[in-house]
């Protein structure tokens, strides 16, 4: 179990045991004093969550699960999310700063045009947010205060005004994802698409494809105009129909539409267009294997530039988005992305792979374990379960198993 899965389990546990806690408080009046206490505590302290770190879990690695990462605009420093915390790094390698701490889950960070700002997503308000922060971990805040949706995979505009980002109004049950364009300052921000029809009532018709109602992973082009994002028709029913994968596709903000880019048999997903708006990466299936794609723009043209990456999301929830987030190097000359654990730098259109090693001091906070004292009376008791009985052939006896043995 990893250090990450271990504190959505303690989280998940403890708001079992909420509406037990409410109940007895109201046994007794209020304490305001203690209220305060409890309120000053806490990691977020307008969230309605009531899990205090009680515990911490420190080590330190060179290695991380699902990491994704952005590459700051003067190339000198990798942001990147580990074990829900938010760490910088030199793009030669190094140990790496942590930024963000907390029970709160931070993740999917993105440099600001200017280098002065990350976005990224959390949950340490209640509710996965859309939130700023400074590269030195100073100035942290929410953008978005949504209690009814699930943002994921944010991206700037470039003239670092807005933030397009894809939110899941239907929560973490849902299944559609709309692309929002929120305004750096906050605010309730703009849906720019959603008007989707869903799946068809009837047999699909090839010629008149519903429109496109999920998008995933935004990368806003150097001149604004267009969005890339992975795009999916419809639920269940027609994906089925269809055998639908995950696909490109780029909305144009002049025109309102969604185009497809691609059409591949191995679907792709997690777009990067490179600063110079020359080149577009993404990923798509490999055989079995998830592998990174990147086409040239201008003549259509594409290579692998990796042929083995991380194992995509498409089969699953893709809560975390599709793919974990990787970035272009400024120059445009190379890709960093994180593999097997590790931090890479990817030459393009060549391939050529070279390791950035990193080291973490990393600090889980986790909440108080759940531990229960269960009386047993070892002495005389009630068998409830009684198997295999079988009588002996003088019927004066019985054998049976109970309580394995």
């Amino acid at each position: 179990m990893s250090w990450s899965t271990a504190r959505h389990l303690s989280t998940a546990t403890a708001l079992c045991f909420v509406p037990l806690l409410v109940v007895l408080a109201q046994d007794k009046p209020a304490d305001p004093t203690k209220k305060a206490a409890d309120t000053a505590k806490k990691t977020a302290p307008n969230t309605d969550l009531p899990i205090l770190p009680t515990r911490q879990a420190s080590f330190t690695t060179d290695e991380g699960t699902w990491m994704s990462l952005d590459v700051s605009p003067d190339g000198r420093t990798i942001v990147f999310d580990l074990d829900g915390d938010l760490y910088t790094v030199p793009t030669t390698g190094g140990k790496a700063t942590r930024i963000t701490s907390g029970m709160g889950f931070d993740g999917q960070p993105r440099f600001s045009p200017d280098g002065k700002t990350i976005a990224f997503v959390s949950d340490r308000s209640g509710y996965e947010n859309l939130w700023l922060v400074e590269p030195s971990g100073a100035n942290v805040r929410a953008i978005t205060k949504d209690k009814d949706a699930q943002y994921i995979s944010p991206d700037w505009t470039h003239d670092g005004k807005y933030i397009v980002v894809s939110r899941n109004k239907q929560g973490i049950l849902g299944s559609r994802y709309d692309l929002v364009l929120v305004n750096r300052n906050g605010g309730t921000g703009i849906a720019i698409t959603g008007k989707g029809t869903g799946a068809p009532s009837g047999p699909p018709d090839p010629l008149n494809p519903p429109s496109f109602d999920n998008y995933l992973g935004a990368s806003v082009t150097p001149d604004n105009r267009y969005i890339y994002a992975a795009v999916k028709r419809g639920g269940f029913r027609y994906n089925q129909m269809l055998e639908d994968r995950w696909q490109l596709g780029v909305y144009d903000r002049n025109t309102g539409k969604t185009y497809q880019r691609t059409t591949n048999v191995g679907g792709a997903m997690r777009p990067a267009v490179s600063p110079d708006g020359k080149w577009l990466a993404y990923g798509s299936r490999l055989d079995s294997k998830t592998a990174l794609r990147v086409r040239n723009l201008a003549s259509g043209d594409e290579v692998w530039v990796a042929r083995d990456i991380q194992r995509d999301d498409s089969e699953s929830r893709f809560t975390r988005d599709l793919l974990p987030g990787y970035a272009w190097t400024p120059d445009s000359r190379a890709i960093v992305i994180t593999n097997g654990g590790k931090l890479w730098k990817l030459d393009v259109p060549g391939g050529n792979a070279t390791p950035i090693p990193f080291f973490a001091d990393v600090q889980v906070d986790l909440g108080p374990l759940v531990k229960f004292d269960y009386p047993i009376d070892d002495s005389v008791l009630v068998v409830k379960q009684i198997r295999n009985a079988r009588p002996s052939p003088n019927g004066k006896q019985l054998t049976f198993t109970a309580l394995d043995k």
